[in-house]
């Protein structure tokens, strides 16, 4: 159940795929930036007020007026009004040409409709649903900070190195910071640091299989899109990480193991036929 979990929280980016949706890149995003300076767009206001106030946006797409569409924006209506106070709505017509920035910067055009999306305020994605969805669904798609920020980052398809401790001083994690200093590394890698002493993130750590109440710091690597490849202690030298994610990445998939149907998570590379070696020990 917690690896279950573990794949709703931070996988995003499998459900996106398996919809046709395409969580934006940094270059993307860049360039959207660049386009909507003179654009009026609601949705791109939106966008920009919510990120603002630090709220979420809750987008609802949409192409034909029909009976489907018009059930599920009610749900929509109802469901984001309830939650005014963490979180923005928005209706947008896909086939609106004011709408075509934010259409092509979440690649949604042909995606099924209607569609809902959740965009947290430092702009990543933490869910979408498609054709059909309960509030239950939308309430879950406002996660922790340090969800956001892990999902925010793999997005960016960077490797994250998330690192939690109750309480951090100059050394702490010294081996990741090193890591992210190293011009090999600092494009591809970033830290998200989590204090396990937040209730908002406990549900988030357990999905981990991290122990909260642990004095000692950990670190776990995740890649895109989503996959927990390695973890380390605290005290992890620049050295031994670099080492260890050597290794998996050496692999056809991380830890060597192939999905059932003989592939690997998108973004990796699987052995020829699916046959991987077993995994180093």
């Amino acid at each position: 159940m917690k690896r279950r979990n573990l794949q709703v929280q931070v996988t995003v980016a499998l459900t996106m795929a398996a919809i046709g949706f395409a969580a934006p890149t940094s270059v993307q995003a860049q360039q959207f930036t660049s386009a909507k300076a003179g654009s009026a767009s609601p949705a791109v206001t939106a966008m920009e007020t919510a990120s603002s106030q630090g709220k979420y946006l809750f987008v609802y797409f949409w192409k034909q007026n029909d009976q489907p569409t018009q059930s599920m924006q009610g749900i929509f209506q109802e469901a984001t009004g309830r939650m005014a106070d963490e979180a923005d709505a928005i209706s947008v017509q896909i086939t609106d040409p004011s709408n075509a920035a934010i259409v092509k910067q979440f690649g949604v055009s042909r995606a099924p409709m209607p569609l809902a999306l959740a965009i947290a305020p430092n702009g990543a994605v933490t869910a979408g649903l498609p054709v059909s969805f309960s509030e239950q669904q939308l309430r879950e798609a406002i996660v922790s900070h340090g969800t956001a920020a892990c999902l925010k980052a793999m997005q960016d398809r960077k490797t994250v190195l998330l690192c939690v401790k109750h309480r951090t001083g100059p050394n702490a994690f010294q081996g990741a910071q090193e890591l992210t200093l190293d011009k090999r590394f600092a494009a591809s890698t970033q830290i998200v640091e989590v204090d396990p002493a937040d209730s908002a993130e406990r549900k988030f750590l357990q999905s981990l299989e991290i122990d909260s109440t642990s004095e000692n710091g950990v670190m776990v690597v995740l890649t895109p899109p989503g996959q927990r490849v390695a973890t380390f202690a605290e005290h992890a030298t620049k050295a031994q990480i670099v080492e260890r994610l050597t290794e998996l990445s050496s692999a056809c998939c991380p830890g060597g193991q192939c999905g059932p149907d003989g592939t690997c998570a998108p973004g990796q590379e699987c052995c020829p036929g699916g046959n991987c070696p077993p995994a180093k020990k």
